[in-house]
């Protein structure tokens, strides 16, 4: 396990904490919801990077999750902010109707962002190192080849947002590499972008 505050979080410890949020709520007799995105529903949803540093979701009951999230922490030697709404700012305001189940305790249902609102989220943001591969990947597991296919998964998604010259020259960047790797016979996560 990662020391508190320490390195990444891995695909397996993220399986375990929920387990044991699960746990806790189930304790309490309480049910929880947490819809994740960012970089890990990459990790959970898409097996685009084994690892993430931390969890950006929605969650319900909010403070319950919260102090049950913390008292993981503290158990599993995890970030006392493993589990954080801080990035809820940045989701659109519609529904994610494609939200894939991750987990389904008794007392917990875990969901992550679709590949369509994630893409969208990402390809807003174009910080060039740090969503260029996840652009990439969000972009083939759609079957998406062109910087207008990608800019109509982000006009749906966000329809008052249109991509900025920045964020257009970003995913140009990133999806002539695709076409790239596409045309060698490489696809997803290995397109080492």
């Amino acid at each position: 396990m990662a020391a508190a505050g320490e390195g990444p979080i891995s695909r397996q410890q993220l399986h375990d904490a929920f387990r044991h949020l699960a746990g806790r709520l189930a304790e309490q007799g309480i049910v929880g919801d947490v819809y994740v995105f960012g970089g890990a529903a990459i990790v959970l949803a898409y097996n685009g990077r084994e690892a993430t540093r931390d969890v950006d979701a929605v969650f319900e009951p909010r403070e319950k999750i919260h102090e049950a999230a913390v008292e993981v922490a503290e158990r599993l030697g995890l970030p006392r902010w493993w589990l954080n709404d801080q990035a809820t700012s940045y989701l659109s305001r519609l529904r994610d109707e494609n939200a894939a189940m991750i987990v389904d305790y008794p007392n917990l249902r875990v969901t992550a962002i679709s590949p369509e609102h994630l893409l969208a989220m990402k390809a807003l943001a174009a910080r060039r190192y740090a969503d260029m591969d996840d652009i990439a990947l969000l972009a083939a597991r759609l079957g998406l080849a062109t910087v207008e296919e990608v800019e109509a998964v982000c006009e749906s998604v966000y329809p008052d947002e249109p991509l900025s010259d920045r964020a257009r020259l970003v995913v140009s960047d990133v999806m002539k590499r695709v076409e790239r790797e596409r045309s060698h016979g490489r696809e997803g996560p290995e397109l080492g972008l």
